[in-house]
């Protein structure tokens, strides 16, 4: 019974406009391109995996920013870190939360196209796999940063830079993380890598904001304990 209502509120707490606005991104952008290409009666599978490549990975970056900074943000992460609760227990929820929103942005985006395009299949979304991996490591990256700073505009300006520096470099910096290689391929890499190395590192990128978070909300709750004695 306890389970249910506290599981309620951190999904009160964490959806909020920050996270709900950026899975808008998709059925946008299906709006403007129908409204830029009114000729065409169809849309490639090409370009429609294309864009999910481009702009899923934003989507994820911004949904995430804010959620390890809920706290601090609303002035009571003392009082948080004073909850009798496991020191993971956070952070999970938040990865939790994170990946729902990253699934929210491909189901709106897949259910936005169908709809102003006559698109929708489901057989399509297998063909939206290679847009996951890239979009997991920003959602990592956005995470992590959030986790370190408490700052939703340091996570957001993270996960917003990579993803313009790696549309203007093309992967000259990043290599094999580049993160739109299946729409710009880089001779001599594998898509299989490029793909596992996001996926990759996007995971590393949670299990260290979970451990880093767990070692920072320690050192907090031993501090006064160490200073009385």
């Amino acid at each position: 019974m306890r389970a249910k209502p506290a599981l309620l509120y951190e999904a009160r707490l964490v959806a909020g406009w920050a996270s709900l606005l950026p899975a808008l991104g998709l059925p946008a952008y299906a709006v403007l391109a129908r409204l830029l290409w009114a000729g065409n009666d169809e849309l490639a599978l090409g370009t429609l995996l294309n864009t999910f490549v481009v702009l899923l990975p934003l989507e994820a970056g911004l949904s995430a920013a804010h959620l390890m900074g809920i706290e601090s943000e609303a002035s009571f992460d003392e009082l948080r870190h004073s909850y009798p609760e496991p020191r993971l227990k956070l952070p999970l929820l938040r990865t939790g939360a994170a990946l729902t929103f990253l699934l929210l942005a491909v189901g709106l985006g897949l259910a936005g196209f169908g709809w102003v395009w006559g698109a929708f299949d489901i057989g399509l979304l297998p063909a939206m796999l290679p847009a996951l991996p890239p979009a997991l490591f920003l959602c990592g990256l956005s995470l992590l940063v959030g986790g370190l700073s408490r700052s939703y505009w340091a996570a957001a300006g993270a996960a917003m830079g990579w993803w313009f520096l790696e549309l203007q470099t093309r992967g000259q910096v990043s290599g094999a993380l580049f993160l739109f290689h299946p729409v710009w391929p880089r001779a001599g890499l594998l898509p299989e890598l490029n793909q596992a190395l996001l996926a990759g590192v996007g995971v590393v990128f949670l299990l260290t904001n979970a451990w880093v978070y767990a070692r920072r909300g320690g050192w907090r709750l031993r501090r006064p304990a160490l200073g009385a004695g």
